[in-house]
């Protein structure tokens, strides 16, 4: 006999469905924490990645139950997106390079390589979100998180 346990919904033989919204959906840090839930087929994923090379890597390998889209979700307005030498430092503000100074390596990899403009969304506004269960955010700055909840009704 296996000492390994059952999920939940297997216990309870629930058929749920977890409708899983990933902001920043770059896998820089590994395995995102709601993969165990996606590979029994139990999560529904809508990330959003507008690094175009993350977002490249995230649809070559993804499953029937995710999609990715290149939005920057935030306030709907247009915004400068600094695009960074590490790409998990790419953000809407400036890096701040004198502080980032204080960290081994940061001064590198916040080095902003590309700007260019682009139309935020508001998670709102988009479509392809029907539901929130499960919000997973992973940007640089809380002010720009602050703010984006200040547009955020579905939560």
């Amino acid at each position: 006999m296996s000492n390994r346990k059952q999920p939940l919904a297997t216990l309870l033989d629930l058929e749920i469905q977890v409708d899983v919204v990933d902001i920043g959906a770059n896998p820089i840090d590994g395995t995102p924490p709601y993969k165990p839930l996606l590979d029994t087929g139990l999560a529904r994923v809508v990330g959003f990645e507008p690094n175009p090379h993350a977002l490249a890597a995230l649809n070559a390998r993804k499953g029937p139950n995710e999609t990715y889209l290149p939005y920057v979700v935030f306030d709907g307005a247009k915004q400068t997106f600094r695009v960074c030498h590490a790409p998990g430092m790419s953000s809407l503000l400036e890096p701040n390079r004198k502080l980032l100074g204080y960290f081994h390596g940061f001064l590198d990899w916040a080095r902003v390589e590309e700007r260019h403009e682009v139309e935020t969304v508001r998670l709102d506004d988009i479509e392809e979100v029907e539901s929130l269960d499960y919000l997973k955010i992973d940007i640089l700055n809380l002010p720009c998180l602050d703010m984006m909840f200040d547009h955020i009704e579905c939560i």
